[in-house]
């Protein structure tokens, strides 16, 4: 608990993080509202519709969790961390609770939002796109505990959330496509909205599971082996 303390006074202290939260609940709501205003009825399922700011606000979500633990590597401060918290894996873990915890927050806010105010998604759209952004923050923030540059860790998660559907669409092979959409996470994952996966409803939501889980192991993996607190 003292470990879960102190990310959240940094939290509370720190005036970009804050703004990144309000910003995920921003973007996805005003998304949405715009996909709403701009779809015609009926062209595409509603809770397509309704929840298209969740691909957008992804972004603030990655955002947040690579502020998390970048930052600290940036300014240094996480030697500070390290001297309260000698545990690397709690601190991580204590890291991965207060991301997790504010998307959570943030999501729970956004994307009911979004669902009223468009033209409907079902329960189980709704539920999934929540689950969703809480796993696209802790890959992010497995990502940035992995490499510890904040740019690096932004590129890497964005290509692998927004790239991996682009190079998908090249191969031009219905059958290939359909296979390589399970490597996607936001393809994958986004298939609890229904309609353009091929993936089953809560199945797809394994794939980002996995990616996280991954980073995570790896960005544990690296804080333990240093011998130095930033090495």
């Amino acid at each position: 608990m003292t470990a879960i303390r102190a990310e959240w006074t940094k939290f509370r202290t720190l005036p970009g993080l804050p703004w990144l939260v309000a910003a995920l609940v921003v973007v996805t709501v005003g998304v949405g509202a715009a996909a709403t205003a701009l779809t015609p009825c009926c062209d595409v399922l509603p809770s397509r519709v309704s929840l298209a700011g969740v691909a957008a606000g992804q972004a603030a979500a990655v955002a947040l969790a690579v502020a998390v633990v970048s930052g600290e590597y940036g300014t240094g401060m996480v030697l500070t961390s390290l001297l309260a918290v000698p545990g690397r894996g709690r601190l991580l873990a204590a890291k991965a609770l207060l991301t997790g915890g504010l998307t959570l927050a943030a999501a729970l806010v956004a994307i009911p939002v979004s669902a009223l105010a468009g033209p409907g998604a079902t329960p189980t759209a709704v539920a999934g796109s929540i689950v969703y952004l809480v796993l696209v923050s802790q890959f992010a923030l497995g990502v940035a505990a992995l490499v510890r540059d904040a740019a690096v860790a932004m590129g890497v998660t964005l290509g692998i959330l927004y790239g991996l559907p682009l190079v998908v669409r090249l191969f031009r092979d219905p059958l290939w496509q359909e296979r390589l959409t399970w490597l996607t996470p936001m393809e994958a994952g986004l298939a609890v909205q229904g309609g353009l996966a091929p993936i089953g409803t809560w199945a797809g939501l394994a794939v980002p599971a996995v990616y996280a889980a991954a980073a995570l192991a790896a960005g544990w993996w690296r804080m333990g082996r240093s011998v130095g607190p930033v090495v």
